[in-house]
């Protein structure tokens, strides 16, 4: 919409460059307002139309209302990249976290595997046990002792009497095979 001006040789009207400064000033909107709307302000002119001041306060209002609009959308879409940016957050730590279950499940199995191939399908040999090397389970074979199961099973008094070894220490030894 332009302002509307009066032709010089009829009574007709054209479209003007801009609205005048008595226009504006009829309309109750500052000058420095109708220039930030992008709304031309010609001051050349000095006339004054009624209609000129209604077409500007309807101008006014519906440019106000797009400027509204647009940052009200900009708003939105600020707000929208956030919460986009969170839930891609948000999906990396989940991701991070089930790499992390699988890594500390496949930890297990190979714990689970490793354990399996110790395993003896016989009776344990006494060198399994923690403390108990060659010399030792020489020891406990002169005494009778030959797997870990015959060593839970033996009475610790007599065994402790034909090694020469402590009580105590056979105790230990006990702990340590029940716990393989």
């Amino acid at each position: 919409m332009q302002a509307q001006v009066h032709k010089e040789d009829d009574s007709s009207y054209r479209s003007g460059k801009g609205y005048s400064l008595s226009e504006v000033e009829k309309s109750g909107i500052r000058v420095s307002q109708v220039r930030k709307l992008g709304i031309y302000v010609d001051p050349r002119r000095r006339t004054l139309h009624e209609f000129n001041v209604q077409q500007l306060i309807a101008l006014v209002e519906e440019r106000q209302n797009q400027l509204r609009e647009e940052a009200e959308k900009a708003r939105r879409e600020e707000v929208e990249m956030k919460e986009e940016k969170e839930s891609r957050k948000k999906a990396k730590k989940e991701g991070e976290k089930k790499k992390e279950k699988r890594a500390e499940k496949k930890k297990i199995e190979k714990k689970v595997e490793v354990k399996k191939e110790k395993a003896p399908e016989g009776p344990l040999d006494l060198t399994e046990i923690k403390g108990v090397g060659k010399k030792r389970a020489e020891t406990f074979l002169k005494a009778g002792i030959q797997t870990v199961e015959d060593l839970i099973a033996a009475d610790t008094g007599e065994l402790a009497e034909k090694t020469q070894f402590t009580e105590d220490y056979i105790e230990t030894l006990k702990e340590r095979a029940k716990e393989l």
